[in-house]
């Protein structure tokens, strides 16, 4: 699938959901998820030949296909992501999208297809711009290794798994998506999970008709923004890491700071606000600026108290800093603190009609599908 600029897949949809909530909270079952655009650690070409004489591991291109006749040398091209290095460990993996910018072809459509490496193998200094490659560098991955001159593949041209993880179809100069699959989806999650395990994936574009090669830019593109690009959408853990009124009145004056706490956390303005927004509608309070109950000096009265309170509270579930209801004491399991969900209400009932009384604890919370009024 073309697309018109590898930029796109870069835009980071708002999703107005919360943290490591469930329906409890406010009857959501949705999570908050963030995005992460990750380039390359490594990758190369295999070029076909038997004594594994030429390479190119660090050229500005990667090739896929076949040249001019049948009798002629196919190419291959290898992709390896670090995904830990962008994505928090213990994180769910919901989207897994491959962006490569196509810059050379001598032919119409082909189908290009992704498939998982199973064994580990080298980027070197071997360079060429062209298909031919050049002489393999200590290192490099060639038809016949997986690091010259020492290390091979089981199987001459690469070892792994048959079956396409994904597709696109290629046709002239231009990006390309490989679109979300859920064999990429399971490959991207067990690399998080796995590092050992992770040896990236291989292009094979069409190896049964001539001159079908495509050119790729590589990780050593000289131009930036047409290099490979894995855009993955995920769920990171839960962070039961509250942050205080001191510390959200700092992130409130201005809005495009970015929270502290795990890698890759939301923009404040793009992303917490505007899901503490929602959380406040939700609970009838629509039209209230957490910021701005943040930063006031409320009088002593209850409600305004409340609100005060209420927004530290979701601005902490909209960060990812509040995990579900109810913690369970580890030995009578018995409920050892209010429920999040129950203290939301509540704190918005305060607002709402400015009738002071204390958060209910667990014991006296109702029994699934009974409901109960706030009491004084």
């Amino acid at each position: 699938m073309e697309v018109k600029s590898p930029k796109s897949s870069r835009i980071r949809i708002i999703r107005n959901v919360f943290a490591c909530f469930f329906s409890l909270v406010i009857g959501s079952a949705e999570a908050h998820a963030e995005f992460a655009t990750i380039t390359p650690q490594k990758d190369g070409t295999l070029i076909e030949d038997i004594a594994g004489y030429f390479a190119n591991g660090s050229g500005p291109a990667i090739f896929a296909g076949r040249i001019s006749s049948l009798a002629d040398p196919r190419r291959r091209a290898l992709l390896a992501f670090d995904i830990g290095g962008s994505v928090p460990a213990g994180s769910t993996i919901t989207s897994a999208t491959l962006v490569l910018q196509l810059s050379g072809t001598n032919a119409g459509p082909v189908e290009v297809t992704l498939h998982r490496v199973d064994a580990e193998w080298g980027e070197g200094a071997a360079s060429s711009s062209g298909g031919g490659g050049a002489a393999s560098q200590m290192g490099d991955a060639t038809w016949v290794h997986r690091f010259y001159d020492s290390e091979f593949w089981a199987s001459p041209g690469g070892d792994f798994d048959s079956t396409p993880h994904g597709v696109s179809r290629v046709d002239q100069i231009g990006p390309y998506l490989w679109n979300s699959t859920p064999e990429m989806v399971a490959d991207v999650q067990s690399w998080l999970d796995d590092p050992a395990g992770n040896h990236g994936w291989i292009l094979l574009g069409d190896e049964t008709r001539p001159t079908t090669v495509k050119r790729f830019d590589s990780r050593e593109s000289p131009d930036e923004s047409t290099r490979p690009l894995l855009a993955v959408d995920y769920i990171p853990p839960c962070s039961p890491d509250p942050r205080g009124l001191g510390y959200w009145q700092r992130q409130c004056p201005d809005e495009e700071a970015v929270t502290t706490g795990p890698p890759k956390e939301p923009r404040f303005s793009e992303w917490v606000l505007p899901c503490a927004e929602r959380v406040l509608g939700d609970l009838g309070l629509e039209g209230i600026h957490p910021c701005e109950a943040i930063l006031a000096n409320p009088p002593l009265a209850c409600e305004h108290l409340a609100l005060r309170k209420l927004s530290v509270l979701i601005l902490n579930v909209c960060s990812g800093r509040y995990q579900t209801s109810c913690p369970i004491d580890a030995i009578g399991n018995e409920c050892v603190s209010p429920n999040v969900g129950e203290l939301l209400h509540e704190l918005s009932f305060l607002v709402l009609s400015g009738s002071c009384r204390r958060a209910s604890d667990c014991a006296s919370l109702p029994e699934q599908g009974e409901t109960r009024s706030p009491g004084p």
